[in-house]
């Protein structure tokens, strides 16, 4: 009777590759035998430290779930002891304290369970449950006919859990996919368009359809590249060539030919005709990056390109015409550089036709909540996490108030740090206040710890500033100016030197 019952069984089991449909066809089966009123499947999920129930069955449906239930620390040591029965009779849940805790949140009117164990190595997996309504419904004689299938539930789970994990990649896929055309697609592809950007996006709209010569100024980190994207993105080029340089990066003995290119045969190596990057731009835009890094030397044939709109490869003759549109950007003050006269002025006329600064992240601390979420999504589909890790509110506040000299760069490096350090999350991001503080040494040898994480973001004059250090010092002295102890040791400035300082700030 066992054998045949036993048979029968794994038949239904195996009836199906779908989890709900074979234990449909089981539980009709068995019922005949047992006394249930359905079946549950679930599993331990140690990483998450939760059950995760995957199929219900009863007499009036059979359904896929996904419910996760928590459970706590005392309840998971005891899931983990290997010497548990592989099989339980339990005719009052009330008895047992993980089950009547996990299985009423799935089922209400659970009294009574038979737990069959799924085992793998050792390793307890999760556990098959035959339930009744009723309370002693359950005898030793059930218990034995269904332990046998201990090994085909674990095998039908096994193969129900690939599939969802395959499910769940292709959907993880299809979110990357999203988040791209989401960036490709959504209003300018730029994070704070409507917030601390709002601003530039406006100069963006107004000058993308032109083909004026563009001049992006601010701090490195700070997103030039992206506004040049919108640029482009905005612009009649928009389906040509954008070629990215930056010009920081190329040697000054190849610049000629990386930007110009070469004819075959111009110099040992040039084997065979090169285009450079100007040409490979033609029809499009060409964006610049790190103008300042150029040496005098290449600012003369850039600007000689600039004006005549062609340009010659190197140890070529003639000249290939241009129809391009430059967008140039640097974190450096060009027009003091124009004044030292490491910035050829009649280049940067042409270039900052119109100029456009991108606020550094501080002047736009309102959009780091966005971008913290933007480069979240981005980072977890590059990191295949399953859910995206969550910020606690006093860690974003920690976001919010760091100085980020890094802009939006050290942003996207600090989180991929935070996630690498805990993928599963929370995020934390404690290490940005520990860094903020500077020791200097001062003349007399003392050590003073400057905070400069308590400074505003807002700047006064430096007359201004001076004025009120002179007199906070003077307040710790006691007014006195000369001396062993008076301000102008303290302050390590020569005496006459501060008491003329003092006189044209007005301080005496």
């Amino acid at each position: 009777m066992k054998e045949q019952f036993y048979y029968q069984a794994t038949h239904c089991l195996c009836s199906s590759l779908s989890l709900e449909v074979a234990l449909q066809s089981y539980y009709d089966f068995v019922k005949q035998h047992l006394p249930i009123d359905g079946i549950f499947l679930n599993i331990y999920r140690p990483e998450h430290g939760d059950i995760q129930f995957l199929s219900h069955v009863n007499e009036h449906q059979a359904v896929a779930l996904d419910k996760q239930v928590k459970i706590s620390d005392e309840m998971e040591t005891g899931l983990k002891q290997n010497d548990r029965p592989i099989i339980r009779i339990i005719n009052d849940i009330q008895l047992d304290k993980v089950t009547s805790f996990v299985a009423p949140q799935v089922i209400p009117e659970i009294a009574s369970v038979i737990l069959l164990r799924m085992v793998s190595d050792n390793t307890h997996l999760g556990v098959v449950g035959f339930y009744s309504k009723k309370p002693g419904q359950f005898k030793p004689l059930h218990a034995d006919l269904i332990e046998p299938h201990k090994d085909t539930f674990s095998l039908i789970t096994a193969f129900n859990l690939r599939g969802r994990n395959l499910l769940r990649a292709n959907q993880a896929l299809s979110l990357e996919n999203d988040n791209l055309k989401r960036g490709i697609f959504a209003p300018d592809g730029v994070v704070g368009a409507d917030g601390g950007l709002k601003k530039v996006m406006v100069q963006v709209d107004a000058i993308a359809a032109l083909n004026t010569s563009v001049l992006m100024q601010g701090e490195t980190g700070c997103g030039k590249e992206v506004i040049a994207n919108a640029i482009h993105a905005k612009s009649n080029r928009a389906g040509k060539p954008f070629i990215k340089v930056n010009c920081g990066a190329i040697p000054d003995t190849l610049i000629d030919s990386e930007l110009f290119g070469y004819e075959k045969g111009a110099f040992t190596g040039a084997e065979t005709r090169k285009a450079g990057y100007f040409e490979q731009a033609n029809g499009g835009t060409i964006f610049l990056d790190e103008i300042g890094e150029l040496p005098l030397s290449a600012q003369v044939r850039l600007l000689r390109v600039l004006q005549n709109s062609s340009i010659t490869r190197v140890g070529g003759y003639e000249s290939v015409d241009l129809d391009i549109r430059v967008i140039a950007a640097t974190h450096r003050n060009l027009q003091a550089m124009v004044h030292d006269k490491t910035f050829r002025e009649d280049l940067w006329y042409r270039l900052a036709v119109f100029p456009i600064d991108i606020p550094s992240l501080r002047q736009r601390r309102s959009d780091i909540p966005l971008l913290v979420q933007h480069f979240i999504e981005m980072l977890a589909a590059k990191f295949n996490l399953d859910k995206l890790p969550r910020v606690m509110p006093e860690q974003l506040s920690i976001l919010n108030n760091y100085a980020w000299p890094g802009n939006v760069r050290e942003l996207i490096n600090v989180l991929e740090r935070a996630i690498i350090q805990n993928p599963m999350g929370p995020l934390s991001f404690d290490l940005l206040t520990a860094v903020v503080k500077e020791e200097v040494a001062t003349p007399n040898g003392q050590t003073i710890i400057v905070d400069p994480s308590h400074a505003s973001d807002k700047l006064v004059p430096l007359d201004i500033m001076i004025s009120k250090y002179i007199n906070h010092a003077m307040r710790i002295t006691g007014g006195k100016l000369y001396g062993p102890g008076g301000a102008a040791e303290l302050l390590d400035v020569n005496p006459n030197t501060l008491k003329s300082k003092m006189k044209k700030l007005g301080l005496c």
